[in-house]
């Protein structure tokens, strides 16, 4: 019986397809994506390149991680992390447990779901303090195959508000 013509682009369906089963192969295997490096954190040294802090931050694991998540788990004003790996542990919750401090404000906002989308994905808020104008913007899909908090949260340690605090939603109105 004589085959049917294959669909334009079918060789490269199936190529990816067979590199697909070729890679959970090698996973399974044992194979990391990461190299078996450790986690790694840097901190911005303000325009003098990043320090390794690490061990210091309490996250030099030897996990094979994939991605992180910043969250405020506990509603204590501090944010945490969360680490998923490709091994055990599967998730790793890191609660930070720095001392409370009055000194944050967070927002949840909801687009309309016309002008702006329901998860405000884009809108950007701005703090004004009394050292400057602090601003965030929420973002979906910050990171790889992980997503942090739709939340919007500003630590203002010594910083005290003062004036506006202002939304820009996507769709381009302010309030």
């Amino acid at each position: 019986m004589p085959r049917a013509p294959r669909a334009e682009g079918s060789e490269s369906v199936e190529a990816y397809l067979q590199s697909l089963h070729d890679l959970h192969d090698r996973l399974d295997e044992g194979v990391s994506f990461s190299g078996h490096e450790r986690n790694r954190v840097f901190l911005n040294c303000a325009g003098r390149g990043f320090a390794t802090v690490s061990t210091v931050a309490g996250l030099d694991f030897f996990d094979d991680a994939r991605g992180l998540a910043v969250f405020d788990w506990d509603h204590d004003g501090d944010l945490d992390v969360g680490l998923s790996n490709r091994t055990a542990p599967r998730l790793r919750l890191m609660r930070n447990s720095s001392p409370a401090s009055d000194a944050w404000v967070s927002f949840v906002l909801e687009g309309d779901g016309v002008t702006s989308n329901r998860d405000a994905v884009g809108a950007r808020v701005a703090v004004e303090t009394a050292n400057g104008t602090l601003l965030r913007t929420v973002r979906a899909g910050q990171g790889f195959l992980s997503q942090s908090s739709l939340t919007v949260h500003f630590g203002l340690r010594d910083n005290v508000l003062r004036g506006a605090v202002t939304v820009r939603w996507p769709g381009g109105t302010e309030e």
